[in-house]
């Protein structure tokens, strides 16, 4: 806090306040969303009823336990509230600075000071100057913010020191009412936005008179903070990424993911590429504690170490304008950990809380240890880093299956997947959504063990990967399946997609009698199927689409035993099937016609094709005495009550 005297006018405004109320409902396995009461108060009614002194002081019956204050025009060069809190007892005056967290063309539509906790309060007492004279007061608001009270307001700090992302508070842990952010977004057309990575951390502090709360109040700070933003403020949602109190707690901040590079509303023109942390508190006259900085720093350096960033180094970024002290458009050499003042004309994160970057930056980096070592890092620096084809780092460097280590790059559409068995392999694009509809390494198709390679006739794509003999193949008319064991095994063997089945069009999936599996492809109408008895084997072509007619493997005929091959004369196609001694026979001349059992038994006897009767001509079927199935040269009939089975001749 900031003592500042001037003159100013004594006004009680009577409030007629209305809460704001939360549709949504509360998480299932924690505490309940909390709705803010925050109202919004013109000081218009003081400006014709202005006292010697120009103090302006509201009163309400409700209590309240954070305050703002919002304007039209320029802001004030001088902004200070003072509050009574439920004792009677006063607030020190303390001195807002204007807020300007939002880049240059966000949405954002009021102009607004940084918010002060107050401890819950019925009084507050307003100064404002423009140029050494009270300010105009039509101009001016009062934002009052009751951040309620949740069953998950005390949460007791935990420990952690290690690069692992440290425990932290989620926002349905403070009880973050998501209707507010998920209206305002509708309202704006917008919803969470992100940068391709984050290349730096900006450090702040919420600001003035936020030092005596105690660990239940923090939550209800955190919730003011939400409100006045979201609501006030016109951001939809909480400016930084994360908040840490005093005693070590970390509060998940703007929605989105703390493990992708959410863009935030922390430090308008350098809000890209960076993540915000900000210690709750003020550091103009007290320093942050220990707990703090520490767990400051381990979140810093979870965050740097999985996105690849030095914590002792530099980063360049551009300027998105806004209220940053540095012209849209300029390149700024800066800390990868740096100040919010570094980029702005503030005190943030205050006098005392400034010198301790050096501190911030050394314990992140003994955090981090050997953080280049790891096997992602190394592979996405063969890559070309951040001016290679993946880019920077979008979701962060994380533990995955059975040890293994995996970062997505290029808004998620990329990723390094790496294990001790299989090393470190990329899969990117149509591959790797099939990939993830499969459960990524976690899956049937398990770890990577190629990149993305060309097929050798040049038109496909394809990743091999750990699990099952699996691959995925892709191109641009049949898009990415994956197959897999026994059936990409029998592909394989017919010459891959130089084969008659050209590139799969499905995944392997079930067949409706759940005994099967099989894959469809792109060639000849053709699919592969498998069943433990009778192996994999294709079918394609006429006589696939016979075997569909019939019925496929609930027909008589089963599933293929064999693949189609050609007749020994040279001029039929066949494939043999595991139901009832079943066929079917190709050719140009005579179609695709199924023959099975007895009558199959007849025509192998009298020698197949090259017998009299040449090719069978139809599909068996019923006659008076039994089953007949006809012939190029004649017919053979199966007597039903003899048993007797009788070849013809036309």
């Amino acid at each position: 806090m900031r003592p500042r005297f001037v003159t100013a006018a004594v006004i009680a405004l009577p409030l007629g306040l209305v809460p704001v109320v939360s549709n949504a409902a509360p998480p299932p396995d924690g505490p309940a969303a909390v709705a803010p009461d925050i109202a919004t108060v013109p000081l218009a009614a003081a400006a014709s009823k202005a006292k010697a002194d120009r103090i302006l002081e509201i009163r309400r019956d409700e209590p309240f336990a954070m305050a703002a204050l919002t304007w039209n025009g320029a802001a004030p060069d001088v902004l200070e509230v003072q509050a009574q809190r439920l004792d009677g007892s006063w607030t020190e005056w303390a001195q807002l600075d204007p807020v300007g967290g939002l880049d240059a063309g966000k949405a954002g539509r009021t102009n607004g000071s940084e918010p002060v906790w107050l401890d819950d309060s019925t009084v507050l007492r307003v100064r404002a100057e423009r140029n050494g004279v009270p300010a105009n007061v039509r101009t001016l608001s009062a934002v009052l913010i009751d951040p309620g009270t949740s069953t998950g307001d005390a949460i007791e700090p935990k420990a952690g020191i290690t690069t692992t992302r440290p425990p932290v508070i989620s926002r349905a842990g403070w009880g973050a009412d998501e209707s507010v952010r998920t209206d305002c977004y509708q309202q704006q057309g917008i919803g969470a936005e992100y940068s391709g990575t984050v290349k730096a951390a900006t450090i702040h502090h919420t600001g003035p008179n936020t030092n005596d709360y105690t660990a239940a109040d923090a939550a209800r700070v955190v919730r003011g903070i939400y409100a006045y933003h979201a609501q006030t403020l016109g951001w939809c949602d909480i400016g930084y990424n994360v908040v840490v109190d005093r005693y070590g707690q970390i509060f998940e901040g703007r929605y989105g993911g703390l493990d992708l590079p959410v863009w935030g509303a922390h430090a308008g023109g350098f809000n890209k590429y960076t993540t915000g942390v900000s210690m709750l508190g003020d550091f103009t006259d007290i320093a942050p504690s220990d707990a703090q900085l520490e767990a400051v720093s381990q979140f810093v350096a979870w965050k740097l170490s999985r996105s690849y960033r030095d914590p002792e180094g530099t980063v360049e970024l551009v300027s998105g304008g806004g209220v940053s002290k540095y012209p849209e458009g300029t390149t700024v050499t800066l800390p990868t950990i740096f100040a919010h003042r570094d980029v702005r004309a503030t005190e943030c994160p205050g006098e005392l809380g400034y010198p301790k970057l050096p501190f911030i930056r050394q314990r992140v980096a003994e955090l981090m240890g050997d953080w280049t070592s790891s096997p992602v890092y190394q592979r996405w620096q063969d890559t070309g880093a951040d001016s290679g084809r993946l880019g920077g780092v979008y979701g962060l460097e994380r533990e995955v299956a059975n040890g293994g280590l995996r970062t997505t790059f290029t808004s998620g559409t990329r990723s390094i997947s790496w294990s001790a068995d299989t090393g470190a392999h990329i899969v990117e694009g149509a591959i790797r959504r099939t990939w993830a509809k499969y459960g990524l390494e976690a899956g049937h198709l398990g770890y990577p063990i190629t990149d993305e390679r060309p097929t050798p006739d040049g038109i496909g794509r394809y990743n091999h990967f750990s699990g099952e003999n699996g691959s995925i193949y892709y191109t641009s008319s049949t898009g990415a399946h994956e197959i897999r064991g026994s059936i990409k095994r029998k592909w394989a063997e017919l010459g891959w997609e130089r084969s008659p089945l050209g590139y799969p069009r499905t995944d392997e999936r079930p067949t409706p009698d759940g005994i099967g599996r099989s894959n469809h492809f792109s060639g000849d109408n053709g699919s592969i199927y498998y069943t433990s008895s009778t192996g994999a084997h294709e079918i394609r072509g006429s006589i696939k689409r016979k075997w569909a007619e019939l019925g496929w493997e609930r027909s008589p005929l089963g599933y293929p035993r064999t693949d189609e091959r050609p007749t020994p004369d040279g001029i039929g196609r066949s494939n043999h099937f595991s139901g009832d001694n079943g066929s079917i026979y190709y050719t140009s001349s005579t179609g695709a016609p199924e023959i099975r059992g007895n009558i199959k038994s007849k025509w192998a006897q009298l020698g197949w094709e090259r017998s009299y009767l040449g090719y069978p001509t139809s599909d068996e079927f019923s006659v008076p005495v039994g089953r007949r199935s006809n012939f190029q040269g004649g017919y053979i009939v199966w007597n039903s009550t003899t048993g007797a089975v009788t070849a013809h001749r036309y």
